[in-house]
């Protein structure tokens, strides 16, 4: 009796332990070849960025010798590359947008997109830096918190640059 109770606890932890164990190690795969594939693309582009962060499928980086931003979003296991120039930024502003929706009698807000919006001297058109969207399926990161940090971290090197190029 006291075997049989045995070899079902076991039975039962181990049906309970394994699962676990192995999405832990396929998660810890995936983030791994993510990261692979991200440093690969910036070494593509010959940059070593000094400040950078990586969340879900995204990566930002900015290269303070070479005052370029790079921006990495991996969609479908393809890497797409933003390259910016600094040099040749005229603004650079957070959109957000967002849902309003009532439950158990308040208003709760909820945020369906942030992007950080940079405009070029070279380019007519903003380019668009999508930092969060709901229909991605990820649970929502302290984007709004990242972009924000990322704004000023544009805006004080780009006016660093200014400012040395104005004592130069």
């Amino acid at each position: 009796m006291k075997i049989s109770m045995s070899v079902m606890i076991i039975l039962t932890t181990l049906f309970c332990v394994i699962p676990f164990i192995s999405f832990m190690i396929i998660g810890k795969n995936n983030s791994k070849k993510r990261e692979k594939l991200f440093k690969d693309a910036i070494k593509g582009e010959s940059l070593t960025p000094n400040i950078k962060e990586q969340w879900n499928h995204n990566f930002i980086g900015l290269d303070k010798s070479q005052n370029i931003i790079i921006f990495l979003k991996l969609i479908n296991q393809e890497v797409t590359i933003f390259k910016i120039d600094l040099k040749q930024l005229i603004s650079c502003q957070i959109n957000r947008k967002t849902r309003e929706f009532k439950t158990d009698k308040k208003m709760e807000t909820e945020l369906q997109s942030l992007d950080l919006e940079l405009t070029t001297i070279s380019n007519g058109e903003p380019i668009i830096l999508n930092f969060y969207n709901i229909e991605e399926g990820f649970s929502e990161d302290l984007e709004l918190k990242r972009a924000e940090k990322w704004q000023s971290l544009i805006q004080e090197v780009k006016q660093k640059a200014i400012t040395y190029k104005k004592t130069a």
